[in-house]
């Protein structure tokens, strides 16, 4: 994850002038639509959207037109609110409904609730209970979380079930993208909670069905030894 640079000397559309084949890509609003992006919605591209905060907090809704190039659009319950000059999460959930087929509002603690007008699906899924040790790159965790679970077609409660736990274990560790979690992460989080239910634990019995899905998922086999992506620092004096 970098969390300071100097501004790139090539713009989104020139680098992705002609965007590859991918089944789904995820797309930084801006201040000004990006050509690239109509380009890669019209070959079938499935494009996830989020935005950062505004710096000058004037939270212009203009930036919602590009909703329309978007299959999903995911932002916190703060910036949600602030674009669409509403109070509450939901009433801004609801708005944002309007104007694209999947929209997500990350609750920080009290979870994700999101509306799906493609299959009709209305949704809020809890946090787990977690001792944060770093919640830097947490959303985008929970975003590409996202991202496979709809590429899998799965269930919007199952969605964001999936998204709310993969972000629960990013922020256990810390770091970025180095702390988001691998299936072999994943499967033992199952498999401590399996325990803890059989062991008598009510609250892990709960969790156990929530997250019974999963268990047709994981990959076959041995959880790799390396789970995680491993850093790379370069200065600009390197390039």
């Amino acid at each position: 994850m970098i969390t300071h640079s100097h501004p790139s000397p090539v713009g989104a559309d020139v680098l992705l002038a002609d965007p590859p084949a991918a089944a789904a890509g995820v797309v930084h609003l801006g201040e000004q639509p990006q050509a690239w992006v109509s380009a890669a919605r019209r070959q079938g591209m499935l494009l996830f959207g989020d935005v950062g905060w505004d710096p000058s907090q004037q939270w212009s809704p203009d930036l919602l037109h590009q909703l329309a190039e978007l299959h999903a659009f995911l932002p916190n319950s703060a910036e949600a609110m602030a674009y669409t000059r509403t109070d509450d999460p939901q009433a801004a959930l609801m708005r944002l409904a309007d104007a694209v087929p999947v929209v997500v509002v990350t609750c920080g603690g009290q979870g994700s609730i999101a509306i799906d007008s493609i299959t009709g699906e209305e949704e809020w899924v809890p946090s787990l209970p977690v001792n944060s040790v770093d919640a830097t790159g947490a959303g985008d965790v929970f975003a590409a979380a996202f991202v496979l679970a709809s590429l899998r077609r799965w269930t919007l409660r199952n969605r964001l079930a999936f998204a709310n736990l993969c972000a629960a274990l990013s922020v256990q560790q810390v770091g970025g993208s180095l702390a988001a979690p691998g299936w072999g992460d994943i499967a033992d989080w199952l498999h401590a909670v399996g325990v803890q239910a059989a062991a008598g634990s009510r609250a892990a019995g709960v969790l156990l069905h929530s997250y019974e899905f999963l268990a047709g998922c994981i990959p076959a086999g041995p959880a790799p030894t390396v789970r995680r992506a491993s850093a790379t620092i370069a200065r600009t004096s390197d390039a």
